[in-house]
Order: structure tokens, then C-alpha cells, then sequence
């Protein structure tokens, strides 16, 4: 539906890798793109490098798309800077450690339009 300012939104809930692999599979119109992503998935059910790779690469990104990944302190740090096949760039912009939880944000080829989303690699070091 329509938000605030004509906006449109939608939150899909759905298997993620289906999601970012294949968004026109599961509904969502061709060439849609998001500013947000919210990735939380069962810590137990899931492998972060599929997850990684399917969201860096997914058509669903434009300029300055975050990404939010929910993951374990078990696994250590996500990395700071993630490629994309296409020679695009997912950058870390902060990492913080709830519990046993933490909470990345990327941004997805940054254009320097969002003014508080400076890279912050000291924070993907350890959590």
C-alpha cells in the first residue's frame, strides 16, 4: 500500500534466498528496488554465506539500498565490504552486538546522499 508521501511500501515474508533471487517469482513487480532490507533469519536453518551472497547480488538493490542482516556473536564478524558480481560494493556502515545478537547494516554503493552512513570498519573487526 501507499504510506506517508504517496510512498509505496510492502513487506514481503517469505523464504529470503527466494526473495532476493528470484523477487518477480514471489509476487514482487520486475525492476522493483527497496531502500530498506530487513534480513532475520533462524539462526539454525539458514547459512549465512548463501544469505550474504544471494542479498549483495539481488536484483532488489539500487544506490544506497540498506541492508539490515540479523546473526549470531557465534559466528564471529560479518565482513566489512561485500563484492557484487557486478562490480558493486556493499559497504559496512555499523555492527552492533545486542546479547547474543548482532545487527549489520550495509549500505549498497553508497553515494554519499545519506549523510550518517559513513564506513565504520573498526566495528566489523570483532563483536
Amino acid at each position: 500500500g501507499r504510506g506517508r508521501n504517496g510512498v509505496m511500501t510492502r513487506v514481503v515474508c517469505d523464504d529470503a534466498l527466494r526473495v532476493l533471487r528470484d523477487p518477480v517469482g514471489v509476487g514482487i513487480p520486475d525492476v522493483t528496488t527497496y531502500n530498506i532490507i530487513t534480513l532475520c533469519p533462524p539462526y539454525e536453518e539458514i547459512t549465512y554465506a548463501d544469505l550474504l551472497d544471494a542479498a549483495v547480488n539481488s536484483p532488489l538493490l539500487t544506490e544506497d539500498t540498506i541492508i539490515l542482516v540479523e546473526y549470531p556473536t557465534e559466528l564471529g564478524c560479518l565482513p566489512h565490504v561485500l563484492n557484487q558480481e557486478n562490480g558493486g560494493k556493499l559497504i559496512g556502515i555499523r555492527n552492533r552486538r545486542y546479547g547474543r545478537t548482532v545487527i549489520a547494516m550495509y549500505i549498497a554503493n553508497p553515494t554519499g546522499r545519506l549523510e550518517k552512513a559513513e564506513s565504520r570498519p573498526e566495528e566489523f573487526i570483532t563483536v
